[in-house]
């Protein structure tokens, strides 16, 4: 296998974070897949605009090669009715998309969703995307890891990990090595921002140093077999003039064909 293969997409739909920084992008998730070549996405609703029935959006996306869907989206959708969120539209989409292969809740460890997705709700969801050869995936931050998270840790197949701002690559190995202790042996994907959205006035670009710094561990730590996967955020600022995309671009070229 590919570096390349082992590379994610944050896909929310095009255009979802221009009102939360002063970018004004349009790239899809589908031309981020073309002008990267990175073909795995997380395909996750921002502030709801992703709404069941998926079957359009899923054909939409059948150009892509994995797609692990929101079972909730971000912290700005409003949550699902359901008991257990849009598990049941993801397996309806699955039906004819065979590219489906897993489900995620985004942003989730905040009072409101654990208390309404119990661990006996998560491990619900888990079972039946299970059932349908879906795993099931979350997200965690750096600052969300004082919580109590070991009994959570069942409820999901796999973790995606975040730092929140771009001043916490400066300690990425302390990070780094609390979550290999949280999550043992189970599969991790670790994720970089491609802007940096912490703070006000809509954030700035993600320092160069820093991001190459993180880019350059993480892509070792593929290679090495500690991490399962690398997450870029995202397409919605694929397209803007930033030094960070440019850096991730030239990686790229000069790893993205590497076996691993």
């Amino acid at each position: 296998m590919k570096l390349i293969d082992k590379l994610w997409n944050w896909g929310h739909l095009e255009g979802s974070h221009n009102d939360c920084t002063p970018l004004d992008c349009k790239m899809t998730p589908e031309e981020f897949a073309l002008e990267y070549g990175i073909k795995n996405a997380f395909v996750v609703s921002y502030g709801g605009n992703i709404r069941p029935p998926f079957m359009d959006l899923a054909n939409r996306f059948s150009c892509l090669k994995e797609i692990k869907w929101s079972v909730l989206g971000d912290a700005s959708t409003p949550l699902p009715e359901s008991e257990l969120g849009n598990t049941d539209d993801i397996i309806d989409a699955l039906e004819s998309k065979a590219n489906i292969t897993g489900g995620v809740v985004d942003d989730f460890f905040s009072p409101q969703r654990m208390e309404r997705f119990t661990p006996e709700v998560l491990k619900k969801i888990k079972n039946k995307l299970n059932e349908k050869g879906l795993d099931f995936w979350c997200v965690l931050y750096d600052h969300q890891m004082e919580l109590e998270l070991e009994k959570y840790m069942d409820c999901f197949d796999g973790v995606t990990f975040w730092l929140w701002g771009c001043d916490k690559i400066n300690d990425m190995e302390y990070h780094l090595e609390k979550i290999f202790a949280l999550v043992k042996d189970k599969p991790l994907m670790l994720g970089i921002y491609l802007w940096d959205y912490k703070g006000g006035n809509g954030g700035n670009p993600m320092d160069p140093v820093l991001f190459e710094a993180q880019l350059a561990r993480y892509f070792e730590l593929l290679k090495n077999g500690r991490a399962d996967g690398v997450i870029f955020c995202s397409s919605t600022v694929g397209d803007a003039d930033l030094e960070s995309n440019r850096i991730l671009k030239r990686y790229l070229r000069d790893n993205g064909d590497l076996e691993i």
